[in-house]
């Protein structure tokens, strides 16, 4: 007789990762809300590897069944904010696409998470590399987060280019992307 698991399915989760098998997890989690969650708890995970791909699955599954996603933005959007400050590329990357895709895809509740974020999202435009600079100056422009204004003004005028992992977005000054963040603002 086989056991039914009622507990988290985050290691399952893990050596379909190892094994590299994205698609079966995505799979899983579009039919089994554990299999989302177990996934989810990967952002935590001690190994950057499996925290860069438990993000772009979630990325994957964005892409595929965003609805399935929708109820967890609450949970998701913030993690993905912060490991965009991660210093292993892969994990920021996956982070930065995630965290647009959500932004994009769920507006208003993107925009009610704008107080967990805004912090992060300025401490990365003081302090970020220039393409940390350029990422969070886009998502500043998705959240309409006018509390940033006077850092993004700081910004007009660098010529530094940036290559951000979203399509139009390679080789482009700071200053022309924060020009047009100071549009959306209000």
């Amino acid at each position: 007789m086989a056991f039914l698991s009622f507990g988290s399915k985050r290691d399952k989760i893990k050596k379909l990762i190892e094994a590299e098998r994205f698609d079966e997890i995505v799979s899983m989690v579009v039919k089994d809300k554990k299999a989302l969650n177990g996934l989810i708890e990967l952002l935590n995970d001690t190994a950057p590897g499996i925290r860069g791909d438990a993000l772009l699955i979630l990325g994957m599954v964005v892409g595929q069944r965003a609805d399935v996603i929708e109820p967890h933005v609450d949970k998701i959007f913030p993690k993905a904010i912060e490991l965009t400050g991660n210093r292993n590329p892969y994990v920021k990357e996956n982070a930065m696409v995630l965290s647009y895709e959500l932004a994009r895809r769920f507006p208003d509740r993107a925009r009610a998470l704008k107080g967990t974020v805004i912090n992060d999202l300025i401490d990365a435009l003081k302090e970020g590399d220039r393409n940390t600079k350029g990422f969070a100056l886009i998502l500043i422009g998705e959240l309409g987060a006018k509390e940033a204004r006077e850092h993004v003004e700081e910004l007009v005028s660098v010529e530094d280019k940036v290559i951000l992992p979203f399509e139009g977005r390679k080789w482009v000054p700071l200053g022309e992307i924060a020009k047009e963040v100071l549009e959306k603002l209000p």
